[in-house]
């Protein structure tokens, strides 16, 4: 391998068996199946000379033709990679695999893959899919309505590998801007300026200042797909740019030789006498973005393919979309401040802000175009009259289902938030975002969902987890001979807000009697909640009371190791509900919880929104995996479910089995507790 940037990446253990090792570590040639480069740059040539000495193939890898959310140079993860044991995509000089494959595969005997074809084109053109995906879409009336032919010619960046060895070298921008002018007479001409050119990561091929006088240059970062519906015909050396427009039905001219080219799509001012096929462009995307390419999740850390690949790249774009401009936060105390941010990048110009009015808000920008985000159902009167008259967007934040080891109430930094905004997830009254997907999602539309659904929720009760995982699992001794079931009844905080507002009143003394007054033979356990046994929360219950009125009471032990014992679980809205129907629990509610009403538990209230029967992995593809932003703990970088398990299994390892970093731990917490009540006797 030539380059340590290489190695770095994951995407080469999904996509090849063996384990790789930089060159400079070699020690018996022998030993090697081949050599593997990063494209045709200058310092492979060392590694070249190296494989031909030994006999040993040469493999290139490049960034594939959907890469990632965010450029490349600024660092967004990888989502896909080619292989080529030939050249590369982008090098006519010789042959490569896709060319190869171009020349040489029937793809329509394939049905499966013109099938995955066309749905991957539909998603492209639909969701304006390209290589980078960080950019907005071109505003409306962005571009005159002048009844006009358009032309587009796309600029690329100076020593563009593929210009070199795309037979392009010798024709400036100038002569194809020039060209284009002469065989468009009186049509619009338009120069569009390469997102890295913009994001000043690299050089421009051309004197944007000449080109000024005789076309329209689009200097702003816009999505590509969005850009070229507004285009009859599209002009470029070897850009990427050229195929999307092929994608959507455009005329392409091309003056080098990209991977398109030589095929009878395009207008070709170069030949490349290897290629003699005839291909439709459904065939070139079949070979390039599908058999040619490896796709890769970096937010899942597994192997993908197109169509998830596809979906991914839209929901994080949407994200950081979401994330974009100034955002004003209130109700977010200082502690939280801290690690917001992470939950809030996007890959355009972004700024958070927190505020303790409006008038302070207002003192530092807030307009029309600023954005709201307030924690938990906390309530700011003047700021939500002002964003409803304003038609400004507020988001609820609040903890995710999956959130740490250690309690909230230590000041523990989340791993998982919710955003939501419609309303949240704990307030029934109103429909949150939540209940929106649960109400709408049709969960066979994406790609792989539901399987992912059914993993995450065997991984989860493997592991053992839940909200916080910070207590030891352990063995409730019962009789079960004697009794006719176990119950659980989970405590709560009885000032949380899903006690509030879907409680109905109820308290946990209310529910732990009417349980046993309608279960009097069954064995009744109470878990009070972890924030009211460390004396962080309010919800206790007298001692001599509690006893009264149920058999055992566990503080000691993990929610999980009171689930496994319990026939049935009773509650008002706690997640513990949620968890029991993860582990295949029967689950009774008193209130109206987010996971209530949708014919998996024996509902106490009724929400009359809620009408649709859902299965055990449709709620959790929703709670889970479509709802919560997840942070992974090392890197503070969006991940999906799946890597925050892996990152929480091993920090719980650590806090249970290393007493120093459990003693460690234990000191911060304590430390962090001690400032926490300070500064809520200063706030109050």
């Amino acid at each position: 391998m030539a380059s340590r940037g290489l190695l770095a990446h994951p995407i080469l253990n999904t996509a090849n068996e063996t384990r790789p090792i930089l060159i400079s570590e070699i020690k018996d040639p022998l030993r090697l199946s081949c050599i593997l480069g990063w494209g045709t740059k200058p310092n492979t040539k060392k590694v070249r000379v190296y494989a031909a000495k030994h006999n040993l193939p040469y493999i290139s890898a490049e960034d594939g033709f959907l890469r990632s959310v965010g450029l490349g140079v600024s660092g967004s993860p990888l989502f896909s990679i080619v292989f080529d044991s030939r050249g590369i995509y982008y090098d006519a000089t010789r042959s490569s695999d896709l060319e190869e494959m171009l020349e040489s595969s029937d793809f329509q005997e394939d049905g499966a893959l013109m099938e995955t074809t066309r749905k991957a084109i539909r998603e492209i053109r639909e969701h304006h899919i390209s290589k980078y995906n960080a950019a907005p879409d071109i505003e409306p009336g962005a571009i005159s309505v002048s009844g006009r032919k358009r032309v587009l010619v796309v600029a690329q960046t100076l020593g563009d590998q593929s210009i070199r060895t795309g037979l392009a070298g010798g024709v400036s921008t100038d002569e194809i801007l020039h060209a284009a002018r002469n065989e468009n007479p009186g049509a619009e001409i338009c120069l569009k300026i390469h997102p890295d050119v913009l994001a000043g990561k690299k050089k421009s091929e051309l004197n944007t200042r000449k080109a000024k006088a005789f076309c329209t240059i689009i200097s702003e970062d816009v999505n590509p797909v969005s850009l070229l519906k507004h285009f009859d015909k599209v002009y470029t050396k070897t850009s990427q740019m050229g195929f999307e427009a092929l994608l959507l039905g455009k005329e392409v001219v091309c003056f080098g030789m990209p991977f398109y080219a030589g095929w009878g799509v395009t207008d070709d001012r170069v030949a490349c006498e290897r290629r003699t096929k005839k291909r439709s462009v459904e065939e070139i995307f079949a070979a390039a973005y599908i058999c040619y390419t490896h796709y890769f999740n970096p937010y899942t850390g597994k192997k993908s393919d197109i169509m998830e690949t596809l979906y991914t790249l839209r929901k994080y774009r949407n994200i950081s979309r979401r994330n974009a401009g100034t955002i004003f936060c209130f109700g977010f105390s200082g502690w939280k401040r801290a690690y917001i941010r992470s939950f809030f990048h996007s890959y355009q110009k972004n700024k958070i802000l927190f505020c303790r009015s409006l008038e302070h808000a207002k003192k530092r920008g807030l307009n029309q175009n600023s954005s709201i985000c307030i924690w938990g159902r906390v309530a700011f009167p003047k700021v939500e009259a002002f964003a409803s008259s304003q038609a400004i967007q507020i988001n609820r934040v609040e903890d995710g289902f999956v959130r740490s080891i250690s309690l909230g109430s230590d000041l523990t930094q989340p791993y998982s938030l919710v955003v939501d905004s419609r309303g949240i997830y704990f307030d029934p009254t109103n429909e949150s975002d939540l209940e929106h997907i649960l109400s709408t999602t049709d969960f066979e539309k994406v790609p792989g969902l539901l399987e992912r659904a059914n993993e995450v929720r065997n991984q989860i009760c493997k592991l053992r987890f839940s909200k916080y995982n910070g207590f030891r699992h352990g063995t409730i001794d019962i009789d079960l001979s004697k009794y006719e079931k176990v119950i659980l009844v989970p405590g709560q905080v009885e000032n949380d807000a899903s006690m509030r507002f879907g409680g109905f009143g109820i308290t946990n003394r209310s529910l732990l009697q009417r349980v046993r007054d309608e279960n009097p033979d069954a064995y009744l356990i109470y878990k009070p909640h972890p924030d009211v046994v460390a004396g962080n929360r309010k919800g206790t219950i007298n001692g001599s009371v509690l006893m009264s009125m149920c058999d055992k009471v566990v503080t000691n032990f993990s929610i999980d190791s009171c689930i496994s014992v319990a026939d049935e679980v009773h509650t008002i809205t706690s997640l513990c509900g949620f968890d029991a129907l993860l582990r295949g629990k029967k689950v009774f509610t008193y209130g109206l919880p987010f996971y209530s009403g949708w014919g998996l538990t024996v509902d106490k209230q009724v929400c009359k929104r809620r009408r649709r029967l859902l299965t055990i992995d449709e709620l959790v593809a929703s709670v889970l995996l479509l709802y919560p932003r997840y942070v992974h703990p090392k890197t503070g970088q969006f991940c999906e479910l799946e890597l925050l398990l892996e990152a929480l299994k091993k920090e719980q390892s650590k806090f249970f089995l290393s007493p120093m970093y459990r003693f460690k731990k234990r000191c911060r917490d304590g430390v962090l507790r001690i400032i926490r009540r300070f500064w809520v006797m200063l706030t109050e």
